[in-house]
């Protein structure tokens, strides 16, 4: 019942086996009568289904072709790719043929309707052509952030990837690629190596897809220079044997290579195998090009003027290609083949390739590799992508170049199901290389992110228009963790404001990360005005953006407010003692900030002086990083005397800071008193062996400290032995010490 779209309940069912007096099994002729009781009409007999289907076998034969499959299909959606591919999951009679009879009991599987009137005909006709539909859509999914589901589609439609020490051998050799069905028979001896075959096996690719061996598996997007060949002067094979060699050198990994040419079977295809398998693989295209197991390396150039003319001159240079008349690979010269000069990104299956490939959640995934080395610093050599939206690729796909026009049509509603399907699914996404245009296309694309959580930004490039759209974007998206990292000042600075202008309305975002990136004090300004008014951000990594003392002035400022703020990492930004000072003043009224990291800020003993005022006050500071400034003994003292009487502060960390003995012996002093502290590190401060031996008997009466770090402090045989007693006597008390010297 369930076939023909019934689903009874079991109660439903129960009560129909009373009302049958509940027998011990039902017959045919029984089911029969349930059913029509049920649909309130006769179902379809197979012969009325057969009679339909006789009507379009025009030889007689009892099967269907292609073509009169497509006839049986005029007036529905399907374009003739996809009836093809709807082939591969009917039934056939021995000479690979549609049987009539057998199909004609396989659609009566997927339901029916009343058959005799004309109208009921129209309606059979109709319910065929919904079951072929329904077959298409049926095509089998593969996921595409599963290596296992790729090797399968692979073996599927039997889909071949090249071995990339292959292609250097035709390279050196210079010779052309061949097509897949000359190629799958093929093998090469690679240097210091035994005979391989040219072509990577399915059981190589599913032991690779077990995590059992390691592979990069590359996609080469690229234009079909000639209706007989795509790459007659060896061109692209050049740039991707470039490509692929730097992969195998850097990296201990077999490199294996998908190009259409010698990885799907070519014009002329004679088997049904080799029918169905390029249809499967048209079909799922995508897979290829969109799965999180594989890059894409794209190939926008045509063949230089000066190669295909020399080569169109050269009439001794002969390509092998397929000779429809002939029926075999015959070697012509390139004046002889077909150009096609179109360029690669007005040509409809390559727009979908780019497209595909941007999907990724990682977009260095899809890389040009035959781009101008353009190291000008003014970004015109960043050619990252976001994908357009289904809207605009159906609006492009109207000025695409297709050899067959039907294509595009089947293209528009893959890229849209394609599309959707990853950027739903997409919860961590890292953009890299991406042009003014690209952050404009990625402000519009960014709302279709309905789960995305994370989003990467790594060397981009983005003026006024494009920071707005950007702002507005981020202002409204559901985004918890916003990373950035580039290089050009002006676009970070803009990035920076856009991305302070949209946390004044934000309320999802609790983590910025910002290292790395010279914001300067304008950016911490900007961002401390927002921080005024957010209350979702908790964290805002600042590392090594000389904010300064007026940035640091500006963002302590803000925490006077800010109420959500629990971590504030400014390391190498030179605040200095004013900066150190201003922060000091806000934790004295702030109660949110546990976490402070201030490493390398060149912040002395005036700026530790503050800070150990505010700590004498504060009670939410738990960790706290003074590494690498010159508080030297005097601030080491002060922040000893705010530790007699902080109970909230676990880890201080003051390595590098020339405390030196004296420094040592306050603090040892204050930890006889502390009961809160946990780990201390001391190392690099120049403390000797009196500070050690302070250290030492301090840590026989502190019951907290579990871990402190003595290293390179010149501490000698008499305080190192020190430190080994106090140890040992923690020992016998029960209570652990990890002391590193």
């Amino acid at each position: 019942m369930g076939v023909l779209g019934m689903n009874p309940t079991e109660d439903e069912v129960e009560k129909r086996l009373t009302d049958l007096g509940r027998p011990e099994y039902i017959d045919h002729k029984m089911f029969h009568n349930l059913i029509e009781e049920e649909l309130g009409k006769p179902i379809p007999k197979v012969q009325e289904l057969l009679d339909y289907l006789k009507q379009f076998d025009k030889d007689g034969k009892g099967a269907l072709s292609k073509e009169e499959l497509q006839e049986v299909m005029r007036g529905s959606e399907l374009s003739p790719d996809e009836v093809q591919a709807s082939l591969r999951k009917m039934p056939r009679n021995s000479d690979g043929h549609l049987d009539i009879a057998k199909l004609s009991k396989y659609f009566l599987q997927l339901g029916g309707s009343q058959v005799g009137t004309e109208t009921a005909r129209r309606d059979v006709a109709s319910r065929v052509r919904e079951a072929i539909v329904r077959i298409a859509e049926a095509e089998a999914q593969y996921d595409l952030k599963d290596a296992k589901a790729f090797a399968q589609f692979l073996h599927d439609a039997d889909v071949r990837l090249v071995r990339a020490r292959y292609l250097t051998e035709l390279v050196l050799s210079g010779r052309p690629l061949p097509r897949r069905q000359e190629l799958q028979s093929m093998t090469f001896v690679p240097p210091d190596s035994e005979a391989e075959t040219a072509l990577v096996s399915h059981q190589e690719v599913q032991t690779w897809a077990e995590g059992n061996r390691d592979a990069i598996i590359c996609s080469i997007s690229h234009a079909w220079e000639t209706r007989e060949h795509p790459d007659p002067c060896r061109y692209q094979l050049e740039q991707i044997a470039q490509r692929v060699a730097l992969y195998e050198a850097a990296f201990k990994a077999d490199v294996w290579v998908f190009y259409d040419y010698a990885s799907l079977f070519q014009f002329e295809r004679f088997s049904p195998e080799e029918q169905s398998s390029f249809g499967a693989a048209m079909q799922n295209m995508h897979v290829m090009y969109a799965h999180e197991h594989t890059l894409t390396l794209r190939i926008e150039n045509l063949t230089p003027d000066v190669v295909w003319n020399r080569m169109m001159d050269n009439g001794t240079e002969l390509v092998p290609v397929y000779d429809k008349d002939q029926k075999c690979v015959v070697a012509k010269p390139l004046k002889d083949l077909v150009a096609n000069k179109s360029a690669y990104l007005s040509r409809g299956w390559c727009m979908a390739e780019v497209e595909w490939s941007s999907l990724r959640t990682v977009n260095l995934q899809h890389q040009r590799i035959d781009g101008v080395d353009d190291r000008s610093g003014d970004g015109s050599d960043l050619n990252g992508r976001i994908p357009m939206t289904p809207e605009k690729f159906r609006s492009k796909m109207e000025e695409a170049v297709f050899t067959h026009r039907s294509d595009a049509e089947s293209v528009i509603r893959l890229q849209k199901k394609i599309f959707f399907e990853k950027v739903t699914a997409c919860e961590h996404l890292e953009l890299e290389g991406l042009p003014a245009d690209q952050m404009l296309a990625l402000a519009h694309a960014l709302p279709l992110y309905k789960n995305l959580k994370s989003l990467t930004l790594k060397t981009f490039r983005c003026d006024e228009e494009q920071v707005e759209a950007l702002a507005e974007a981020f202002a409204t998206s559901g985004l918890q963790m916003i990373t950035v990292r580039n290089d050009d000042a002006k676009s970070t600075t803009l990035m920076v404001k856009a991305l302070a202008e949209a946390l004044k309305t934000n309320s999802s975002v609790t983590s910025i990360d910002l290292r790395y990136n010279g914001i300067g004090a304008e950016g911490a300004k900007a961002l401390a005005e927002a921080l005024k008014i957010n209350a979702s951000v908790a964290k805002i990594g600042l590392y090594s953006n000389q904010i300064g003392t007026e940035g640091a002035e500006a963002l302590a400022e803000a925490l006077k407010i800010n109420k959500s703020i629990t971590n504030i990492n400014w390391p190498h930004n030179q605040i200095g003692d004013e900066g150190a000072k201003a922060l000091s003043e806000a934790l004295k009224i702030n109660a949110s900030v546990a976490k402070i990291g201030l490493y390398d800020n060149q912040i002395g003993t005036e700026g530790a002086e503050a800070l150990a005022e505010a700590l004498k006050i504060n009670a939410s500071v738990t960790d706290i990083s003074l590494s690498n400034n010159q508080i030297g003994a005097e601030g080491a003292k002060a922040l000893a005397e705010a530790l007699k009487i902080n109970g909230s502060v676990t880890n201080i960390n003051l390595f590098d800071n020339q405390i030196g003995a004296e420094g040592a012996k306050a603090l040892a002093e204050a930890l006889k008193i502390n009961a809160s502290v946990t780990d201390i590190s001391l190392s690099n401060n120049q403390i000797g062996a009196e500070g050690a031996k302070a250290l030492a008997e301090a840590l026989k009466i502190n019951a907290s400290v579990t871990d402190i770090s003595l290293s390179n402090n010149q501490i000698g045989a008499e305080g190192a032995k020190a430190l080994r007693e106090a140890m040992e006597e923690r020992k016998r008390k029960g209570v652990p010490l990890e002391c590193r010297h």
